[in-house]
């Protein structure tokens, strides 16, 4: 929806409804407001302006955030069928797990047993002194 400038857009309850239940379901914020009849920048407006529209996307937004983490774990856990071609016909299907997405979750869920590490040991150990000699030792090598 254009919206044009200058000229405040009607963002009705109805349509604040609307957006937030689009947002919720689908996470897109041009979506929603295609789908309430408004233009994005007014929702964007009214998140800036209005606290409790601003909570209603936070969580319309986290609630969508839920469902994908709920897909996440359904995949990894449950799997998803891939169906089996024989000769060019349905023949079955297999179960297919996602390690990645199961990966993904737990560094999420527990990232103090699972978040990915690495160890540096770097001597600190010289002396200003032996540093600023042995820069000028390699300054008159270049001589």
């Amino acid at each position: 929806m254009a919206r044009r400038k200058g000229v405040p857009e009607k963002f009705t309850a109805d349509k604040r409804a609307k957006f937030l239940a689009h947002l919720a379901q689908y996470g897109f914020v041009t979506r929603a407001a295609k789908a309430a009849g408004i233009h994005r920048d007014t929702a964007r407006d009214t998140y800036d302006n209005d606290p409790a529209f601003h909570k209603a996307w936070d969580d319309a937004l986290a609630e969508y955030t839920e469902r994908l983490e709920a897909e996440a774990d359904r995949r990894a856990y449950k799997g998803t069928l891939r169906p089996v071609f024989h000769k060019g016909k349905r023949c079955g299907a297999i179960r297919e797990f996602s390690d990645t997405l199961l990966i993904f979750r737990l560094k999420a869920l527990r990232p103090e047993v699972y978040k990915d590490r690495s160890e540096s040991t770097v001597n600190v150990n010289l002396s200003l002194a032996d540093r600023l000699r042995r820069a000028k030792e390699r300054a008159g090598e270049r001589s």
